[in-house]
């Protein structure tokens, strides 16, 4: 005889079934989200700055302009950078004397120090894998660099503590980092792997601040022209094709990557005082964003490249501005003029 009714399951497991299930739902969210830690929205802006007597970081929503303080300690706390997945930010301070590495998540918690005690860091530069940071440390006479991971502080040499070097910045795979050797007989820029022993010399020259385009095919660097002026210079990898961008005696500084890698933006004298340009790899084409009688500096790309985010201001007061890729849209992100030292998107 067939049954006329269908057999459920018992309440029991139908109460383990569903346990089950919401356990699969969060291991598949947490894996999505990367181990369930939160990251930064895209169009946030943290910034240091001098806004209530002494140097802190701060963080602006992009999507309300809402300003929160991330740090409050003594000392001057400067040079904020996203990690490439925007969950931590990295920033130097000397609240301890000197000038030290430090971390915090994206929403100003968990700061912890991540360099050692003692030594001085001038400069750090993210590992596009946001694994491990390249520091630049100083010494009496000289500065060199090592490789810090992120979850032991286990510190690694890449150059000699007898050299005088200038960190640059990472292939787009990790498998290099790009620095200048200076105050040498053998000044120029220099490429090592860190998980290797190779060192390979790209040019020669008082070449410095060199950055890596994130396609991997151009590496722009700053040269010191006849007449003391520091140009802005292209070339690809091994220096077989060298071209300069808007050769003068003016400076182009502060130069950044757009994230595909078709434009640079820099900011430039050439006009009578720094404003900021766009140029493409080639040369062939370059564009003034700006044009006023104040100093417009430190340009920063938006993640998705539509943007570019930079400070504008004199006497050594600066807000921040943003703007589309061409310079229009030119918006006021801050709402009163503050000390800004530098800033990040």
């Amino acid at each position: 005889m067939k049954r006329l009714f269908k057999k459920y399951p018992s309440p029991f497991t139908r109460k383990m079934f569903n346990v089950a299930s919401l356990l699969f739902a969060m291991t598949i969210a947490m894996a999505a989200c990367g181990n369930g830690k939160s990251t930064a929205p895209s169009d946030d802006v943290i910034f240091s700055a001098d806004r209530e007597g002494n140097i802190d970081i701060y963080k602006l929503r992009g999507a309300s302009g809402e300003i929160s303080r991330l740090t409050n300690a003594q000392g001057k706390d400067h040079s904020p950078a996203w990690s490439p997945k925007r969950d931590i930010i990295a920033f130097l301070t000397d609240r301890n004397g000197s000038n030290e590495l430090w971390l915090m998540d994206w929403n100003g918690e968990s700061k912890r120090q991540l360099s050692g005690p003692g030594k001085t860091i001038t400069a750090f530069r993210w590992a596009p894998d946001s694994k491990v940071i390249a520091i630049e440390i100083a010494e009496t006479d000289s500065r060199w660099i090592a490789i810090i991971e992120i979850e032991s502080s286990e510190i690694t040499p890449l150059t000699s503590t007898k050299e005088d070097v200038r960190i640059g910045g990472w292939s787009p795979d990790a498998q290099w980092l790009v620095y200048a050797m200076v105050n040498s007989d053998s000044d120029g820029l220099r490429k090592r792997n860190p998980n290797g022993v190779d060192e390979i010399t790209i040019t020669s020259g008082l070449h410095t601040n060199p950055v890596w385009s994130p396609d991997g095919r151009w590496i722009a660097f700053s040269q010191e022209s006849e007449q003391g002026a520091s140009n802005l210079i292209i070339t690809d990898n091994n220096a077989e094709n060298v071209l300069t961008i808007n050769a003068d005696e003016f400076d182009e500084t502060n130069f950044e990557w757009a994230p595909n890698s078709k434009n640079i933006v820099f900011s430039s004298e050439s006009s009578g005082n720094a404003e900021i340009y766009t140029a493409t790899p080639d040369g062939k084409t370059i564009q003034q964003l700006t044009s006023n009688r104040v100093t417009d500096t430190l340009p920063r790309w938006s993640s998705n490249g539509s943007s570019i985010l930079f400070l504008s201001g004199k006497d050594g007061t600066f807000d921040l501005y943003s703007m589309d890729k061409n310079g229009d849209q030119q918006k006021r992100m801050t709402s009163k003029s503050d000390r800004i030292i530098n800033a990040d998107w």
